[in-house]
């Protein structure tokens, strides 16, 4: 580690010029191939996955990805000669967009029950006739832009599914953005030095923007799920900056004692820099142990996420001690310079509340731990009743429209409309006819089942 350091400390152009490189150079590729995501969530072998093929072998024409056209009336009912007439030549003209396969409307016979039991609600099942991952978002975009036209005094129009949502506005990176600001504010306030507290903000941006950009090109080499670049970005910000603080803390110790800023580097680097790479591979481990579930689609999220950490600790051992070693003195504010040019090197005394409490807890090191053990079982407590699920557009802004059809359906027509299971079984001879013919009524008889 104190080579390392000392060659990025004499060749820190060199290490700052080859990041800057890299950064460029992997986001313009990215830039230039485009995204691979695949939000692929089949796992080989369960029941789930059987019944997806069958349908896509029996029904290969409408394998495409399915969404809902949801209307609401506050007064009179959805089956009012005004309404039906209204929502049937949308839906029409939903039908003729490009890229809709078909729809299904409550209006025709094939919609039976997609009218709700007090008339005010209804919905119609327009079909693509790609999959959401591979539909370009015109042809959504077009199909909310029709259906919202249909909107009028006492009728609300309401889009929910896959591709509607490519149309919803993501609100970019605002939380990533203020919590950066906020990070940048705080370090600023405890080091009393600009150039000092933006360093591991620097820092963690440079590699945290090379690893998204990475993740990007990643996709086309694998499955990797579309939220993995947020996730890399969080993980990523968080260790990186923190990674960095560490080092940059020590670093100005080392130039309060007296030490040269070539020598304090090295030994920040030497002590803290160990550290932070062992921390690093810790993190990727952990991470890359969602390989063990066999699922594939965390198999892409835990390399991005890992390709992140690995990038931030690469960047806080090697970009870091370059960028420390071109602001020189200035890790330290005005004031602490001029102490240290008055006074000289002063030995660090441990004081303040930090202090007080490092002692106390090794005075009381068996009353402490078993305080935190209770802590720690009364705050695990709530998970003796966890429900486990997973994230839907109920979970939406509540002013989208995925949001707004997500709830008019569940008031329509009941929570479980959401969520419906599909039965799938493929038919050979009169046989297997008659069985399912009886399992409709059977199935309607079962507790739990609403439609």
């Amino acid at each position: 580690m104190a080579a390392l350091a000392r060659w990025c400390v004499r060749r820190r152009l060199v290490v700052v010029l080859l990041w800057l490189l890299a950064l460029g150079g992997v986001s313009a590729g990215a830039a230039v191939a485009g995204s691979a995501y695949s939000n692929d969530y089949e796992v080989p072998g369960t029941e789930s996955g059987r019944a997806t093929q069958l349908l896509q072998d029996g029904f290969s024409q409408l394998d495409g990805d399915s969404d809902t056209v949801v209307w609401h009336v506050t007064s009179g009912s959805v089956r009012d000669a005004d309404v039906e007439q209204t929502m049937t030549a949308t839906l029409g003209r939903i039908a003729d967009l490009p890229g809709v396969a078909a729809v299904v409307g409550p209006y025709d016979d094939p919609g039976a029950g997609r009218v709700s039991a007090d008339g005010h609600t209804a919905y119609a099942t327009v079909t693509f006739d790609d999959s959401a991952e591979d539909i370009d978002a015109s042809e959504p975009k077009a199909v909310v832009d029709t259906a919202k036209d249909a909107e009028a005094d006492g009728l609300q129009v309401e889009l929910g599914g896959s591709a509607v949502a490519l149309t919803e506005s993501s609100g970019g990176h605002v939380a990533e953005i203020v919590g950066v600001f906020v990070a940048a504010l705080v370090l600023f306030l405890a080091f009393g030095s600009l150039a000092a507290s933006l360093l591991p903000i620097a820092t963690a941006l440079v590699s945290v923007g090379t690893a998204y950009a990475g993740i990007v090109l990643l996709g086309h080499a694998m499955t990797v799920a579309d939220f993995a670049p947020m996730l890399g970005m969080l993980i990523g910000l968080g260790v990186g900056i923190d990674y960095a603080l560490f080092i940059v803390t020590r670093h100005r110790r080392g130039l309060k004692r007296g030490l040269s800023v070539t020598e304090s580097i090295e030994n920040a680097v030497t002590t803290t820099g160990r550290a932070v790479v062992f921390a690093g591979a810790t993190v990727c481990i952990a991470l890359l142990g969602m390989l063990i579930l066999r699922l594939g689609f965390l198999n892409g999220v835990a390399i991005a996420a890992s390709l992140t950490v690995v990038l931030t600790v690469a960047a806080s051992v090697t970009l870091l001690p370059a960028l420390l070693s071109l602001i020189g003195m200035r890790a330290l504010s005005r004031r602490e310079r001029r102490r240290l040019t008055e006074h000289g090197p002063q030995p660090e005394l441990p004081t303040g509340f930090a202090h007080r409490w490092s002692a106390f807890v090794e005075r009381h090191p068996k009353l402490l731990g078993a305080i935190a053990l209770l802590v720690i079982t009364v705050l695990a407590l709530p998970t003796l009743g966890l429900r486990l699920g997973s994230s839907d557009q109920g979970n939406d802004p509540r002013s989208s429209t995925t949001r707004q059809a997500y709830d008019l359906l569940a008031r329509g027509f009941g929570p479980g409309v959401n969520g419906p299971l599909t039965l799938v079984t493929p038919v050979d001879g009169a046989e297997d006819k008659l069985l399912l013919d009886n399992l409709d009524a059977t199935l309607r008889t079962t507790e739990g089942i609403a439609s």
